[in-house]
Order: C-alpha cells, then structure tokens, then sequence
C-alpha cells in the first residue's frame, strides 16, 4: 500500500510540475508602462514570471493590438536569436535579456523612434505550454524651443501666452517675475497632436514690471527643460495709456514690415533683369538673399516671415566633419577628432543634423554651396538610423537633394529623380511647410524652383547636411548655413589662439577656410533710397498686424 502511495504521488509530481513552471501571472495587462528617452535605449520587461529552473522554449515578441494582425519584434527559439518574419525596421535594433535566478525575461530596443510606441506582447513557450503577457512603451521627447508673445492688455495688466510643442509625457511649466519668483498660471491648455503633446500657458504682469519675465517648459522624466524670456522695458517719463503703448508696439513692427516689403520687391525687379549676379560679383559679397518661388510671390513677406536661423547640432556631427566656431559652416576634414560616440551621432554617412526641431509651422533656411562639386540637403525625421550605411530615402525619413558630381543633381526619391538644371546653384534654398506636408528646394541664384516633396509628417523633423567627400580635391570648401537673419547679427571671429566649444563638450579649432570673405561695405546712400514700385499695393494686401 505505502508503494503504491509513494507511486502515485511521483506520478502526480510529474503531471504538476510542467503546470508549474509559471509562476501566477497576469495576462493582457495594459498597465505595464515603461518610458524611454528618444534616441535611447528601452527595455521592456514581460510580465510572466518564470521558475528560476526553467529554460525558455522558444521567446517571441510581437508588436500589435490586434494578435491575427501581430508581427515579429524579436524571435529566440532553440537558445538562438532568429531573424525569420521579424519586421525590418526592427532588425539588428533588438535584443533578449534573461535573468535566470530572477527568472525573467526582456526585450531591449536600440535608438528608440518615435513609431515604437505601443503595445508589445511577449510569447513564452516552455515545453508544450505556452504564455503571453502585454506590455506598453512610451517614447519621452523633449519639445520645441518655447515663445512668448502678448496677448492683451487691460487696466495696467499685461497678458502674456507662452507656447511650445512636440513634448512626451505632457510637460511642466511654469512662470517667473523678473526677481525669479514663480507667478500664477492663469490657464494652461494641452492637445495631442500626432501622439506629442502642444501646450500652451497664460499669465500676466503689471505694466510697471521692468526686466525679464521667463517661461519654462520641463520634461519630468527625462529632467531636461526649455525656457524663453520676454523683456519688458521701462515706459517714458508721464502716463502712458494703453492705446498709446499698443500704438508704440504696432508701429514700429508695421514700419519694419513696409521697408521689408520694399526692399523685396526691389531685389525681385532687380533679378527679372538679371542685374543681381552681376552686382553681387561686383561687390564680392556670396551671401544668400530671400527668393520666392513664382507660385509663393503672392505673398512677399511668406519667406522673410518665417526664415530661420538654422545652425548645426555638433553631438550629431560624423567624427570627420569639422564644424565652425558658430556652428554654421562644415567640411570634411583628414582624420577623425576625439569625440565621444553617443546614440545620436552618425558614424558611417558623413552628416551632421541642425540644432532645430520642427513639429509644427513653416520655415525656411538658405545653404552657399558655392562651387562645391557633391553636396546633400534637405530634410530628415529625427528618428532615422545614425549609425552604419542608411539608404536616404523618404520612406525612410529623409527628404533630400543633392549634387552627385559636377553636374548632376538628384532628388533622392525612390528610385531617385534625376534634376535638369538650367544653371546651377550656389546657394540652395530649403522651405518646409509642415502641416502642408510640403519640402521644397530653390535654386536661390536664378530664383526657379528646384524640387518638392511631400509627404505627410509625423513626428520631430530637422534640417540635414553632407558636405561629401574630397571629390580628388575638388569638394574640399565647406557648407555655409546663411540667411537674412544671421547677416543682422555682428560678425565673430576668433582671435587664433583662442578656442571654441562645441556644444560645451569638445573644444575644436576654428578652421579658417570655413569663415566667409570679407566683402566691402556698399554705400548706404545707394543701397537705402530706393524708388517706391508701382505694385507694392497688391503686395502688402492682406498684411495684418497683430491685435492688443
């Protein structure tokens, strides 16, 4: 009798023990949310707990809500990494991590985009027994450059409205007086647009406030924050209505426009009888002017409104590249510098991104090529691959032009747009318009259009250059970013013994080819009184001044 007790109990033990190599568990759990940095690395741990004694079968995970439409995130089956059926855009970024006494296991994604958000379900398959768990992952993003604009003013107070967008988790923000205390937030608003959260808050001042009031928006998780500062001056002697300083705010602004206006059109009429080559020949002076393309001249301040001043972004930077002290001009040098290799730099395309993130609105830059012989511009989405050989595409985030040989240029579609160029273009427009959907290119020397792009657009987009290689000596000059606004700015230029920081990491040395010739002065009496065109009418039609 005791035999077959202890028989019968060994065979129980036997028909259990597979039952049990899972340990309680919950299935199906949208709770499990983790959060990773963008560019970073994420781990997501499945929330099958494990017998520290068990051995996976087989580890699948699949990115879907939906499991009859699932796809293969990462395969591990007969203690080996598999790539069958695994989606491409996730190859060589995944990888298993096994923790045998804690009996768990995780799946690790390199360089986080912002399209790995979502759910993800693990599969354990242990002998015949199978279990699957599910759990979420976020992508942290740290938004836009703040501004500040006024919104109105009444009874001796001032209303400010503070903006950003393109921020993940939904960020911080706060108000400080010009003595750094913290002022009270009269609203805040947040809307999600293409899973970004666009955030806008209220405050308000007295008249009689004088210094910088700051706006300041933080991301929580990843401790990283932007902030913008408005200045309010202090009013003239006697009392001020609020119609008079809305008028002292209006006025200038509106002159500013007009002799804008004035001065486009007449480089417009200038370019019709091809005088601006010459003239710019004459004095020297290679600097990029604003150019409309013919459909955009309707409105002759679209381009002068929204230019940019782009600048290079040095913790992207290939290790060859050397970038200028003002972070606006880049070339190929002849050895790598001793930079640290982070996620976001690129290692194999000699490329360096802009500074800027676009989420929103339009803008446009101009880049002096010269007589460069290989180049690549555009536009790329600040979730492409920096390391390794990418293939530029816009299927895969990248939006570019570029000249292949001396006189070949390309629009890098797929297959690529050969572009017949009637002369060819020293300096190179770029303008994104990104609800439109639209990146077009101008040929800024002649004024003709290029090429666009569109497409429609869904997360951080940044401006891309590649000044290519050294061409057998011919493509050694640099790119320069340039624009209207850069040349109000005064002119830096380092004394040789001193040093510039790139980004407050690495100092690099100023490279004299990449700074700009020394142009002579025009004569401001010639270039600032000029004849009043006939058709300024229909051009300023439409102008709105901002309301008080």
């Amino acid at each position: 009798m005791e035999m077959a007790s202890s028989s019968g109990a060994w065979l129980s033990g036997c028909l259990v023990t597979p039952l049990s190599l899972f340990c309680p568990h919950r299935t199906g759990d949208t709770g499990n949310f983790h959060l990773a940095p963008l560019g970073g690395t994420a781990e997501l741990p499945c929330p099958l707990a494990l017998w520290p004694v068990s051995v996976p079968t087989a580890v699948t995970w699949l990115r879907s809500p939906h499991p009859d439409r699932s796809q293969a995130v990462h395969v591990f089956r007969d203690g080996k990494d598999r790539e069958e059926g695994v989606m491409p855009e996730y190859k060589g970024r995944t990888a298993m991590r096994r923790d045998a006494r804690e009996g768990s296991v995780s799946l690790e994604i390199r360089q986080v985009r912002l399209e790995d958000r979502g759910q993800y379900r693990c599969q354990v398959q242990i002998g015949n027994l199978t279990r699957e768990g599910t759990v979420t992952l976020q992508v942290a993003v740290v938004g836009s450059d703040p501004y500040i604009h006024v919104k109105g003013y009444d009874a001796g107070w001032i209303q400010l409205v503070c903006r950003s967008a393109g921020w993940f988790p939904k960020p911080w923000a706060e108000w400080r007086d010009p003595q750094g205390r913290v002022l009270l937030s009269l609203s805040e608003a947040h809307s999600l647009e293409a899973g970004l959260f666009r955030t806008a808050v209220s405050s308000r001042v007295r008249d009689s406030t004088l210094g910088n009031v700051s706006c300041t928006f933080r991301n929580l998780a990843l401790g990283q924050e932007k902030t913008a500062a408005m200045v309010i001056a202090a009013p003239s002697p006697g009392k001020i209505s609020s119609s008079a300083m809305a008028l002292a705010v209006i006025l200038p602004f509106l002159g500013l426009l007009i002799m804008a206006g004035v001065c486009l059109i007449w480089k417009q009429k200038r370019s019709k009888e091809n005088l601006l080559s010459d003239h710019a020949k004459e004095k020297g002076n290679y600097m990029c002017r604003i150019k409309t393309r013919e459909q955009i001249t309707k409105n002759i301040f679209f381009l002068f409104l929204h230019e940019l001043a782009v600048t290079l972004d040095p913790d992207t930077a290939h290790p060859k590249l050397m970038l200028s002290e003002d972070r606006r001009r880049v070339k190929l040098g002849e050895r790598k510098q001793p930079v640290p290799d982070g996620p976001q730099r690129f290692d194999f395309v000699v490329s360096v991104l802009g500074a800027e993130y676009f989420t929103a609105g339009c803008h446009y830059w101009e880049v002096f090529v010269g007589d460069k012989t290989k180049w690549a511009l555009g536009v790329c989405s600040e979730s492409v691959g920096r390391k390794g050989k990418v293939t530029a595409t816009p299927a895969n985030g990248h939006w570019l032009v570029r000249q292949s040989s001396e006189k070949k240029y390309e629009a890098l579609t797929s297959p690529q747009t050969i572009l017949r160029l009637k002369e060819p273009p020293r300096c190179v427009g770029v303008f994104l318009d990104y609800e439109a959907g639209v990146i077009s290119f101008y040929n800024v020397t002649s004024r003709s259009h290029i090429f666009t792009f569109t497409h429609s657009f869904s997360g951080p987009l940044r401006p891309f250059f590649e000044p290519c290689l050294h061409d057998g000596g011919k493509n050694t000059a640099p790119l320069i970013i340039c624009s209207e606004l850069q040349k109000s700015e005064p002119s830096t230029v380092p004394k040789p013994e001193e040093k510039g920081q790139a980004n407050g990491d690495v100092a690099m040395k100023v490279d004299p080819s990449l700074l700009p010739p020394q142009a002579p002065e025009p004569s401001p009496l010639r270039d600032m009184i000029l004849p009043w065109p006939s058709d300024i009418g229909p051009a300023l039609q439409g102008l709105k001044v901002p309301s008080f």
